[in-house]
């Protein structure tokens, strides 16, 4: 029986087993920029939550716009509906604004794409009613660390960036934190990006006798510095960070077997397999999982002595990413990145790299 058939079935049984919420639906507040540059981010959420609060829950959207007034304006308008729990948030901004004003009125808010650190670093100085499954903003590199010291721990390996402050951090903290390891690169190189062809880095990377290489990079350049390396015969081995699954490039598509590191919602994971009819693309894949947790947390405080937050706080939750647990900064303990492999046409899931 599909998944969602038996969510129904099991959110039918609950309308019939618990009166409160037969007689009136909780509601949960969904904040995500519906207007501008990241509306098509923001539908992503609404759909997801709308999908998994479908039967069991009123889900009130509201266009943060991804400014601090919008935040506000958002978080306001769920105090006078008197919501149970808000989920969403993609801007820290919006975020950051509405935090205080829900807090005080004790509505606790799931974020799921805010990656600031603060955000749940500060939460033991604000007391702000937030916990988090958007993966913190040092979270691709100590993936990108653990691969790397996970498979490659015996073998010569380098570090490559494209010269972007981005991807120049991204990777100085790998090598700081594989470095923890007792790991050191045996090569490490730049490249001028959005090239058509990278035989220079090739013919550098040649001489270093190495083939196994993480690169910090956006997808058409790794693209390109694959083929090039295949062009010369050099074997290499690629892992790349959640960018690979950003634009295609209809010139240079990329080989099969690269491996990019990305967090689960970034791609249909292995626990939906055979779900129909869902919105797991971009953002509906956590913004499913949180509504999933918020329904979960508000069934287990009918009836308790429990709040919200102590529920959340103590609570396993069993979702469409995996069981989910918040550790106690509020950041979800099992939302990891995940390694994907390229197939020739798709990312999907490898269990092998993963060590299952």
């Amino acid at each position: 029986m599909p998944v969602l058939r038996i969510a129904a079935l099991f959110g039918y049984a609950l309308l019939l087993s618990a009166p409160a919420f037969a007689q009136e639906q909780p509601v949960i507040g969904v904040s995500a920029p519906l207007s501008g540059s990241s509306a098509l981010l923001g539908q992503q959420i609404v759909n997801g939550a709308q999908e998994a609060g479908s039967g069991v829950a009123t889900i009130a959207p509201a266009d943060t716009e991804c400014t601090p007034e919008g935040g506000e304006v958002a978080a306001r308008s769920y105090v006078e509906e008197e919501a149970r729990i808000v989920v969403g948030f993609l801007c820290t901004e919006s975020l950051l604004a509405a935090l205080p004003i829900l807090t005080e009125a004790g509505i606790p808010v799931i974020d799921v794409g805010v990656r600031a650190n603060r955000v749940t670093d500060d939460r033991e100085d604000t007391g702000h009613l937030v916990w988090r499954l958007a993966p913190r903003s040092d979270a691709e590199a100590r993936a990108i660390a653990e691969t790397i010291s996970k498979r490659w721990r015996n073998e010569p390996f380098g570090l490559i960036e494209d010269g972007s402050i981005a991807n120049r951090g991204l990777v100085d903290t790998v090598r700081r934190l594989v470095a923890e390891e007792g790991l050191e690169p045996a090569a490490t190189d730049n490249y001028r990006p959005a090239e058509e062809k990278q035989f220079g880095l090739v013919r550098r990377l040649a001489r270093t006798g190495v083939t196994r290489f993480f690169i910090a990079g956006d997808r058409p350049d790794i693209a390109v510095i694959a083929r090039d390396a295949a062009e010369l015969d050099l074997d290499l081995q690629i892992i790349g960070g959640e960018s690979l699954l950003d634009e295609t490039s209809v010139d240079q598509p990329l080989p099969e077997g690269i491996v990019a590191l990305a967090p689960p919602y970034s791609y249909a994971p292995p626990e939906a397999d055979g779900v129909e009819d869902i919105a797991l693309s971009g953002y509906g894949g956590v913004a499913h999982a949180a509504v999933e947790i918020a329904v979960r947390a508000l069934e287990l405080a009918e009836g308790s002595t429990r709040s919200l937050a102590e529920i959340l706080n103590e609570e396993s939750f069993e979702t469409l990413l995996g069981t989910v647990a918040f550790d106690e900064k509020g950041d979800a303990r099992a939302v990891a990145y995940r390694p994907l492999r390229w197939s020739g046409s798709e990312f999907i899931f490898d269990a092998e790299a993963a060590g299952q």
